[in-house]
């Protein structure tokens, strides 16, 4: 029997899905790739729990052999609504139709496009910061990070000004669900309001990027509605919860560390440097899976077709062979090479990152511009989580109250 596959292994029940691994995730992957970088978890119907860096970025570029659908781990276990075995066109394709669909998308994603978008993104946070400065505190998630995103990803899909806002309300409804029965609810008010605008755009072809999708001839076929559905629900995620965890992220390091918060608010370069490092040290995708179609072996380990695998980015990015200090929240680190895996690895590599780095350094230099002085408030605890996506639940800051200044231009 392999190593790997025993019951003593620190991996044996290691479940990503299970709250409770969020407060202290990095010390336990770090055990488990110190026994064994590919090793074996009972959870979930079992799975490889993939640690190390090597093997991580290997997986993310080899897509032949590990593919990007995965039943139970990958998207399909957290996109509500849609049929269990379709694939999102980009996210769950592999191969040359995986390629298409780049061809398809990367328009809407290039740095001069990222760019064209950086005053409407500066005027969504301005708006939004307008409503809160003057409370004097506030749970910056709920009141900031979780706002911008879900507008921004609907503008770029193709919705409407009025259809943005239902957009960001339902997302945040379902969001912050308190139950079963309330997520239940949230989740049907969106997945009827995406459907609508799916079928709007199967029949006309706006010019958007959804339609983009609807309209699109991959493997000599048009696109099902299905497959349109699911690439909006995966894209508003990808979108939309990375980018506000990945501020969450951001903004804890921010207040613990007042010299980087005024750093950060007198010089924007830098700013670029701690959202690099940030998505380093706390890569927002935490964890996603592959799904093995040839045999092969890595780290040793003999993997076969069927078997899954899950890959926790974080662990790769505090791999001591080449971060011996990656525990460390340091911006302006030198840069490895090969480079750090936070936005992923291979043709999978996140396609959004120039739209992202645009996103979140604005609502940064937006917020630290109208509250200089943000800090926690007393007794605020930081409660992390962890699963798909790594995140912060609550961001409880205070600052002197203010009417913002800046809602109507610089």
């Amino acid at each position: 029997m392999n190593p790997a596959e025993t019951a003593s292994s620190p991996a044996a029940d290691f479940d990503h899905l299970d709250p409770v691994v969020a407060s202290d995730i990095y010390a336990r992957l770090d055990t488990i790739r110190s026994g064994c970088p590919v090793a074996r978890s009972g959870r979930h119907g079992g799975f490889w729990l993939v640690t190390g860096y090597d093997e991580i970025r290997h997986i993310g570029k080899d897509g032949d052999v590990f593919g990007s659908y995965v039943e139970g781990l990958g998207a399909a276990a957290v996109v509500a609504g849609v049929e269990k075995q379709e694939r999102a066109p980009l996210f769950e394709i592999d191969g040359k139709a995986h390629l298409e669909w780049w061809r398809v998308l990367q328009p809407w994603f290039t740095p001069a496009a990222a760019k064209e978008r950086e005053e409407h993104v500066r005027a969504l946070c301005r708006e939004t910061i307008a409503d809160f400065a003057a409370r004097g505190r506030a749970d910056l998630v709920t009141a900031y990070t979780q706002r911008i995103p879900p507008l921004v990803i609907g503008a770029m899909l193709g919705l409407n000004s009025r259809d943005c806002t239902a957009l960001s309300r339902r997302v945040r409804a379902l969001s912050n669900a308190r139950d079963a029965e309330s997520a239940q609810d949230a989740g049907d008010a969106l997945g009827a309001f995406l459907r609508d605008q799916v079928r709007r755009r199967m029949t006309e072809d706006l010019g958007d990027m959804l339609s983009a999708i609807a309209h699109a001839r991959v493997d000599g076929r048009r696109t099902r509605e299905s497959e349109v559905l699911k690439f909006m629900f995966t894209m508003i995620a990808a979108g939309n919860l990375t980018t506000t965890d990945a501020c969450a992220n951001i903004l804890v390091e921010v207040l613990d560390d007042h010299a980087l918060r005024d750093r950060c608010a007198a010089d924007p370069a830098y700013v670029q440097q701690v959202i690099e490092e940030s998505v380093r040290h706390e890569p927002p995708v935490a964890a996603t899976g592959r799904t093995v179609r040839a045999e092969t072996e890595l780290a040793g380990v003999a993997l076969v077709p069927g078997d899954r695998v899950v890959i926790p980015w974080g662990a790769a990015n505090r791999d001591p062979a080449y971060y011996p200090d990656g525990h460390q929240f340091r911006p302006g680190r030198d840069r490895p090479v090969p480079p750090h895996l936070g936005w992923g690895a291979g043709a999978h590599r996140c396609l959004g990152r120039h739209v992202a780095r645009m996103e979140l350094a604005v609502m940064l230099e937006e917020l630290l511009a109208a509250l200089p002085d943000l800090r926690w408030q007393p007794g605020a605890v930081v409660r992390r989580t962890y699963g798909v996506i790594r995140g912060v639940r609550a961001v409880d800051a205070e600052w002197t109250p203010r009417l913002s200044t800046r809602v109507l231009g610089p």
